[in-house]
């Protein structure tokens, strides 16, 4: 490749990211892990979405998800698949700031509200189905996905079987 096409291609690849970490595309995947959750969800428990959904190796294992598989099942007990955890507490203080702004978007356009007592109720559902583009459908899948996994644990056990903790 020449030095004029690699400089092209690393442009392309910066709009890509810029897309994909705007706060407004966020939004929608937060969205997707409240509409796959399926009842009231903790705020705090939104701090792992991103950091998991945003890490290819995670999000590829939540796409190959079922109705039937859990978080440990998926995540810890083959030794292989652990990996996808990786470094999730560094990136769980990446994402903490642009989690916050998803979850402010997600309100203000009417999709999600917060109650007084810290549990997020769902306004609008969200269907991975209804998107084309297959990398926008795969982070929202997974992210239905991750919903859905952790709606069948207690919140202080997902925290613990991921590793991570809050500050």
């Amino acid at each position: 490749m020449e030095r004029s096409e690699e400089m092209i291609s690393e442009e392309y690849v910066d709009h890509i990211q810029n897309i994909s970490l705007n706060p407004f595309f966020q939004s929608r995947v937060i969205h997707a892990f409240i509409t796959g959750y399926g009842k009231q969800a903790p705020y705090y428990l939104l701090y792992i979405v991103l950091p998991i959904i945003y890490y290819r190796p995670s999000r590829k294992l939540l796409i190959t998800a079922q109705s039937r598989s859990s978080l440990r099942s998926l995540f810890v007990d083959d030794v292989d698949q652990v990996a996808a955890l990786g470094g999730l507490q560094e990136r769980v203080f990446y994402f903490y700031t642009s989690t916050n702004q998803a979850f402010i978007i997600a309100a203000n356009e009417g999709r999600v509200r917060l109650h007084t007592d810290g549990f997020i109720q769902l306004s609008q559902s969200i269907d991975y189905k209804n998107f084309l583009n297959k990398n926008v459908k795969d982070f929202i899948r997974a992210s239905h996905y991750l919903g859905l996994l952790c709606s069948k644990m207690e919140v202080s056990n997902i925290y613990r079987l991921l590793g991570v903790t809050l500050v």
